[in-house]
């Protein structure tokens, strides 16, 4: 095993003893099919100050000893590729995302192993010990907390769980493949530790649909500074695969103007949806309300609106189908049934025998605070929200009410429910 910080700065000297340089910098590739770790390729080596010069791994040093030396003279300098990463420049002391803890961490030594005739990556020491090693106070801690029976704890991550995060014009592959197959939630407690421009470049690549699952799943203020490093059009295409009532929040973070360009980008009929919820304020019912829901009209029979909601449910992506509202031709609120109402009635019987008459609603301006205790009160999932007229507008999830309410820290804990 060797560390990189004890190997920068060492003496690098051809088979004869002549000094060439010391070591500046190691060259990894890119992984290859079947190769769990990255191998070294080249060794930056300075001489007298100068730009380091690139020699290619032959196989044969060993970076175990206190000097480098090469075993035979290298044929001719490495010429890069493009898809290298040097581990001093681009590695040391950046921030990586650790995919198997769901976390940003900071890089603090790098751990390589000797396999066949290679040198390979293997670990990430993200804990104090690697800035003790590099302070050269390794040795001296172990020995202290030896004296009270302690052992220096070791944080190390294996290179196959960490992904860069990509930065400048620095072209590496980052774990974006592993990323794709990560839960929305611990996709966002990741970007929960970076800025917006490194969290916008992170899920640039996945999908419109995954990209606003993840995007819920974070506070709106934050939404909109990622939603910012996207073009118009691309942001657009995030926002429309986002809940109404949940892209209405994080448009209403954005400038006017951004947010009317956005707005201008999407597809007519979302953006309706989005503008409408958009008229209210944040912190009224007709602010926190969705306008996915699922109804059915009046007159049909238990298997009629069970047939019904086979046919919408998928269509209109309702954010809950815990209930089914029942409303007339002039979208009038006339009772609810939940889904377990539906399932224990007789498929004959009509609608009007099962549903609740007079459910509990909410008026567009009711307050956050009507909105929470109605759903507290009366153990909702989801209350309606009806204009001055009955005329049903959304509804308010408990799921949404729940934002309201709790610590920032423990919202991206909770499941989604309503899914």
């Amino acid at each position: 095993m060797a560390y990189l910080s004890e190997l920068v700065g060492r003496e690098v000297r051809d088979a004869k003893g002549t000094l060439i340089g010391v070591l500046n910098d190691l060259l990894i590739g890119p992984d290859s099919e079947g190769e769990t770790y990255p191998r070294v390729l080249a060794l930056a080596i300075k001489h007298n100050g100068g730009a380091p010069t690139l020699l290619p791994w032959e196989g044969a040093e060993d970076l175990a000893g206190n000097k480098i030396i090469l075993q035979r003279p290298p044929s001719a300098d490495y010429s890069p590729k493009g898809n290298e990463v040097y581990l001093v420049r681009d590695v040391l002391d950046k921030q990586v995302i650790d995919t198997h803890g769901f976390r940003v961490v900071r890089v603090n030594d790098l751990e390589l192993a000797r396999i066949g005739n290679d040198y390979r990556l293997v670990n990430v020491d993200v804990g104090g010990r690697g800035l003790l090693r590099r302070l050269g106070w390794e040795d001296f801690s172990e020995r202290v907390v030896g004296l009270f029976n302690r052992a220096l704890p070791a944080r190390s991550i294996a290179w196959t769980d960490l992904g860069l995060i990509p930065r400048g014009d620095l072209k590496v592959r980052v774990a974006r493949a592993k990323l794709k197959e990560l839960h929305s939630a611990d996709i966002a407690e990741i970007l929960e530790d970076m800025r917006p421009r490194q969290a916008g470049e992170l899920i640039r690549e996945l999908s419109d649909e995954k990209a606003a699952d993840v995007m819920e799943e974070l506070e709106p203020e934050f939404q909109a500074q990622v939603l910012e490093t996207f073009s118009n059009d691309r942001a657009a295409d995030i926002v429309e695969e986002m809940e109404p009532d949940a892209a209405a929040d994080v448009l209403q973070e954005m400038a006017e103007d951004r947010r009317e360009q956005i707005l201008n980008s999407m597809e007519p009929d979302e953006k309706q949806e989005v503008t409408e919820l958009l008229a209210h304020h944040e912190d009224t019912a007709g602010g926190l309300m969705t306008t996915k829901y699922i109804t059915v009209p009046p007159g049909i029979t238990a298997a009629d609106a069970l047939a019904h909601l086979r046919q919408i449910a998928v269509a209109t992506e309702a954010e809950t189908i815990y209930y089914v509202y029942v409303v007339d031709s002039d979208e009038h609120l006339n009772g609810v049934f939940s889904l377990s109402d539906l399932v224990l009635a007789s498929p004959a019987s009509r609608v009007e025998d099962f549903m609740h008459r007079r459910p509990i609603r909410m008026p567009l301006d009711a307050s956050r605070e009507d909105v929470l205790e109605a759903i507290a009160r009366y153990n909702l999932l989801a209350v309606p929200v009806v204009d001055a007229d009955n005329h049903l507008q959304g509804i308010v999830t408990s799921e949404d009410a729940l934002d309201l309410i709790l610590p920032d820290d423990l919202k991206i804990r909770l499941p989604r429910l309503f899914r």
